[in-house]
């Protein structure tokens, strides 16, 4: 490999300005090398092969020193010494720690960066790539995991590389998606996986779409619970919006394959509505933004994009989205309020424009006892909340409301009709039984008055 003399000269320069110590770390690291190359005891290989892995992960210099001689004999092994599964794994876990930086702040800081300098050496090899992604079909669990984080480093530090590999090796994908339906931690570790390769990478989006992603991610968050899952549900949903994120084909085929059901019930609220935890609302945040993705239809240069645009928010409110909209923005005041307020956002967007769902809208009702128009309890936000954001928020609904609605106008205001001054007095819970005008006419009144 010509890049590795070049690395040579590198950790030879680095060496050589940090003296004795870093020296002694170069020679170690090639002793253990040698051991492990051409060593005639098993037991001796794979004390080696721990020793390098335990130095590489805790120095930098060592992590230099291997970069410079250490690739093309862990890559042997993993080529062609398959049945001894320890040493495949050592192999594997000192690859890692090559790639995974050291925190410099204890010791002196060089310019170069260790970690950063072995992710670009193993992914210049696209041959590198192909071997580890074979070794997602061994049976050894630890194989597979490691397997996963090392090529989880390499995504991290070279991307673009790592993606263009990827795409030219038959089944590569193939291989990470049926890592999904692996054993959890391993599913976890896909899962991050794929969700950093699907970013701005819209030919991954549609093959790991291809291979069943939509089926794979609904599959796991229902196993997990829903919205009241953990950081795994948030990580599904991360990697669902960026597989339709301005890809208004793969929005489609959500559409038509296995329908927006699935995607609704996480937006159900289950138990206890005034339950929300910290994770709860990051993943009830994240599923409004897949939400308002669909509802914007796909990326401004997709040419079907207002079509598919009408389709999915009518669609969605067929399915009765504007439901769990209204409970999380309107009726669950125990929300958070970032909760709330994205949520009515989601409603003005829906609205917008679409006649059907203004309709709709205009025609719901909410609260167990008696009952009001749904259009009265979000104008109760704007006259009663505290918070700007949420008055902005429900502000905007309106807005989306009226907006070219000459019918929803008049609607409303044909209840512009004052109340009988001792219903104007009345206690704030009785103002369920006001009319839209009413309740608008009382707020404007007591604004005048204060």
């Amino acid at each position: 490999m010509d890049l590795v003399s070049g690395y040579k000269g590198v950790v030879g320069l680095v060496f050589g300005n940090e003296k004795s110590g870093s020296s002694n770390e170069d020679s170690y690291v090639e002793r253990l090398l040698d051991c492990i190359s051409n060593g005639k005891l098993s037991e001796d290989r794979r004390t080696a092969m721990f020793e390098l892995q335990s130095v590489v992960a805790e120095s930098s210099n060592a992590q230099l020193a291997f970069g410079a001689m250490g690739f093309p004999v862990m890559m042997g092994i993993l080529k062609e010494e398959r049945d001894d599964v320890e040493m495949v794994r050592g192999a594997l876990e000192t690859l890692v720690s090559a790639l995974t930086p050291i925190d410099h702040a204890k010791g002196p800081k060089n310019e170069i960066q260790p970690a950063l300098m072995n992710a670009d050496l193993l992914s210049r090899e696209a041959d590198n790539i192909s071997l580890l992604l074979s070794l997602l079909s061994e049976e050894d669990f630890y194989v597979r995991y490691y397997t996963l984080q090392l090529l989880t480093a390499l995504l991290t530090n070279s991307p673009n590389r790592l993606q263009e590999a990827i795409l030219t090796i038959p089944r590569g994908i193939t291989r990470l998606m049926d890592m999904l339906m692996d054993r959890e931690v391993i599913r976890n570790e896909a899962l991050l996986l794929l969700t950093y390769l699907t970013r701005e990478a819209e030919e991954i989006q549609k093959i790991v779409v291809f291979e069943g992603a939509f089926e794979k991610i609904f599959s796991i968050i229902k196993e997990e619970g829903g919205s009241d899952g953990g950081v795994v549900v948030q990580d599904c949903i991360e990697l669902l919006n960026n597989l339709i994120r301005k890809n208004g084909s793969n929005q489609v085929l959500l559409r038509e394959t296995i329908g927006f059901d699935p995607f609704m019930s996480i937006l159900k609220l289950r138990g206890s509505t005034y339950s929300f935890t910290q994770q709860k609302t990051i993943n009830l945040l994240s599923a409004l933004e897949t939400l308002n993705l669909l509802i914007m239809g796909g990326s401004e240069a997709d040419h079907g994009k207002d079509a598919n645009m009408l389709t999915n928010r009518t669609t969605l409110v067929q399915k009765k989205v504007l439901d769990h909209l209204l409970m999380l923005g309107v009726e669950s005041q125990w929300a958070p309020v970032a909760v709330r307020c994205v949520a009515l956002r989601c409603i003005g967007n829906l609205i917008a424009g679409h006649p059907k769902n203004l309709d709709a809208l205009a025609s719901k009702f909410l609260g167990e006892g008696p009952q009001e128009p749904a259009l009265n309890s979000i104008l109760r936000i704007i006259l009663r909340t505290s918070s700007m954001q949420e008055f902005v928020a429900a502000d905007y609904v309106f807005k989306s409301f009226c907006e070219k609605n000459a019918d929803g106008q008049t609607m409303l205001a044909s209840t512009l009709i004052p109340q009988p001054h001792s219903m104007a007095h009345a206690p704030v819970e009785e103002d369920v039984h006001m009319s839209f005008g009413s309740m608008l006419l009382q707020g404007l009144a007591a604004c005048n008055f204060v």
